[in-house]
């Protein structure tokens, strides 16, 4: 019989009852002997952690990936109704790639689950791949909203994570209560020229109207992702001084966006930067003291809440990680969570139907706080959406949320495009 949970340790470290390996170069071939398998034991759920582990976005992948493991870690020591097994698989930012890994995973490695996604278009194709399979897809991480609307409703997909229209309207609303301009409040934005960009700008901007009565939008751009040289758009914001300049820029297109508009003195002219990217964090830590002030959504911030659970899952990801909790960590790390919730909902059931039973409705908490999968689209829904100020911390020597105004996500959550329940 094989049994991967035998298999010798990877790189980036496992304990004794679970194991990492990279689905691009998966072996199905071969016996080992002495696996929890082989003695009748509990029931065997394999996950595929999905995500970008080389390129630009490969910090997103490789924190994802350590989320998931510290999840499976903890499940494997804790209980005995399930054993969990990791695999992990490079998409590499592409679609095609994704769906090749996906096809791998499940059809050589037997995964039940596959879930993380870095990228909204991997995990589309992905979940396309995945409709006639005998798989879950769960989208921890990819902020589209269209994977759980119509004409894409499938009854396999759930999301564990809020979209970026979710999130744009949260932050859009703690930007309303963090600022106090004359009106009318002049805004820019310089945001990467597709569908994300695009999506959060427009919600952004649409629920900012809701809230300020005058809004006057006095520069836009949408440069191509992946640019790195903003020289123009910086000029054109800095000629126009707004009061608010809005970005949606992630990973190196933010880093560069930073360094260029330190150098021109942007963020001297703009009153308020703000980033509705979700995961500032990452550039953040990178960063360090070279920072810059801003208004920012996060989808987890380790700081918050302060929680029982989320100060045992911060110290045990230091504890194996030595380094803190990002968002696409703690994302991943629910997901998982998300899993065995709905395995314990159904008594123990590991089928797909079982599991599509128990996610659906399904509550559980996270380190972020309850989580709520609806069963009319199977979209989650946040205790919090995390938006605040991020500014120099005393304690550490990078920047981060000194003034958090989370939002309820009931309230900013749009209603269900998708209808299970009919």
């Amino acid at each position: 019989m094989f049994c991967r949970s035998c298999m010798a340790k990877n790189s980036i470290g496992m304990n004794r009852r679970s194991f990492i390996k990279t689905a691009s170069a998966i072996s199905m071939t071969g016996a080992v002997a002495g696996c929890i398998g082989d003695s009748g034991g509990s029931n065997t759920v394999t996950i595929g952690a999905m995500g970008p582990l080389s390129g630009a976005y490969a910090v997103y992948g490789e924190n994802g990936q350590k989320g998931a493991e510290l999840a499976v870690n903890k499940l494997n020591d804790e209980q005995d109704q399930v054993e969990y097994e990791l695999e992990t698989a490079d998409t590499e930012g592409s679609p095609s790639t994704g769906v090749q890994r996906a096809r791998q995973l499940v059809q050589d490695g037997d995964a039940d689950v596959l879930l993380g996604f870095a990228s909204s278009a991997v995990l589309q194709a992905v979940a396309e791949f995945a409709a006639n399979e005998d798989v879950i897809v769960l989208g921890t991480i990819a902020q589209t909203p269209s994977i759980v609307e119509e004409p894409n409703c499938r009854e396999n997909v759930f999301r564990t994570s809020a979209s970026d229209v979710t999130i744009n309207t949260g932050l859009a609303r703690a930007t309303a209560e963090l600022t106090d301009f004359e009106e009318p409040v002049t805004i820019a934005s310089i945001i990467p020229d597709y569908v994300f960009g695009r999506e959060t700008y427009n919600t952004f901007l649409s629920e900012f109207e809701n809230q300020v009565n005058n809004v006057e939008v006095v520069s836009e751009a949408s440069p191509e992702l992946g640019k790195g040289e903003y020289q123009n758009e910086i000029q054109n914001i800095i000629d126009e001084e707004p009061d608010i300049l809005y970005t949606s820029f992630l990973g190196s297109d933010l880093d560069a966006l930073i360094q260029q508009g330190k150098q021109r003195g942007l963020f001297d002219i703009v009153s308020e930067f703000v980033n509705g990217g979700s995961a500032i964090m990452n550039t953040s830590l990178s960063f360090g003291q070279e920072m810059v002030e801003m208004i920012a959504s996060e989808r987890y911030y380790f700081q918050y809440p302060d929680t029982e659970r989320n100060l045992d899952f911060v110290s045990n990801y230091r504890d194996n990680y030595g380094e803190i909790p990002v968002n696409v960590a703690q994302e991943n790390y629910a997901g998982v969570l998300a899993v065995h919730g709905a395995i314990e909902a159904t008594d123990g059931g590991t089928s797909k139907d079982d599991m599509i039973s128990g996610l659906e409705g399904l509550e559980f908490e996270s380190p972020e706080g309850t989580k709520k999968i609806r069963a009319e689209d199977h979209q989650v829904i946040e205790e919090n959406i995390w938006a605040g100020r991020l500014q120099p911390l005393r304690d550490y020597n990078f920047y981060g949320f000194t003034n958090m105004n989370p939002i309820p996500g009931a309230e900013v959550t749009p209603e269900p495009k998708c209808n299970f329940n009919s």
